[in-house]
């Protein structure tokens, strides 16, 4: 079901399917991405227990390879719905323990702000036992031009070393460096093929998008709580996902408890903690 929350600038519609937004409405125009190409079939799918293909490795059991986690197929409790603010819980099922054994209640909370909208996720640990957990965001942006017209400006001094993937998304331990500052122009050959672009372990919590050639803003993202940044551009499609990620992919032939990953979270017995990010426009 579509649920919808609004004010006077911003109107955001949410699926309880994955609880992700369909569509952003901002001053009239159309700012989510509506999958114009047909590559992908999310919009903002939100990403947890884990971000990436990861191998998962729980107390020695091998998961297999997931990619994102399962929200995006699950189907979410309305918890609280506002004119501007909804909030969606989706707790451990039948299904989500077959790749994460573990019991919990993940609830997100979409709340209306100047120019934009928050987005929250608190995870309650609702077992006796502690439990791993890693979560990210994968909005995507439309655009008006193709994406070399456009360039990320970051709030801290950045080394834009690019972490790179194989084919199946997994990291092959390379990297290439193009170059340090707080600008990243996005030229056409960092997406082509669909490549992703993984910043790991970055010193900004903020990244605007802006136009190259008028320097305008077109979203700002904050993101506490977050240490990577990724960046996705399906192949002739007018978007670009921002995507901030907690953990990232596997390593290829990597084998390692999940606890044990760097950017993996141990949240205790009957705790819960909340990660907050903010979308301006």
């Amino acid at each position: 079901m579509i649920y919808t929350i609004k004010n006077d600038k911003t109107e955001v519609k949410i699926n309880s399917l994955g609880a992700e937004v369909r569509s952003v409405l901002h001053n009239g125009k159309e700012r989510a991405w509506q999958n114009e190409t047909g590559e992908w079939s999310g919009c903002a799918i939100l990403l947890f227990p884990f971000a990436g293909f990861n191998r998962l490795v729980y107390d020695g059991v091998d998961f297999g390879i997931q990619k994102h986690g399962f929200c995006r197929n699950e189907e979410f409790t309305l918890v609280t719905q506002a004119e501007q603010g909804i909030a969606f819980e989706l707790c451990a099922n039948d299904r989500t323990r077959s790749v994460y054994p573990y019991e919990f209640a993940f609830r997100v909370k979409y709340e209306l702000v100047d120019d934009g909208y928050e987005v929250s996720y608190t995870i309650k640990n609702t077992s006796e036992k502690a439990i791993p957990l890693a979560c990210g965001g994968h909005e995507s942006f439309a655009l008006d031009n193709e994406v070399e017209n456009y360039y990320v400006e970051f709030e801290k001094e950045e080394h834009f070393d690019f972490l790179i993937h194989n084919s199946g998304g997994m990291l092959t331990g390379e990297k290439v460096n193009h170059g340090a500052g707080k600008i990243l122009p996005l030229e056409k050959d960092f997406t082509d093929n669909s490549a992703t672009v993984i910043l790991g372990n970055i010193n900004s919590r903020k990244a605007t998008l802006k136009d190259k050639k008028t320097n305008e803003k077109i979203v700002e993202i904050t993101f506490d709580g977050f240490s990577n940044l990724l960046l996705w551009h399906p192949h002739g499609s007018k978007m670009l996902c921002i995507e901030p990620w907690q953990c990232l992919p596997s390593y290829v032939d990597e084998i390692k408890e999940f606890k044990e990953r760097k950017g993996v979270i141990t949240l205790g017995p009957n705790k819960e903690i909340t990660f907050t990010r903010a979308i301006k426009y």
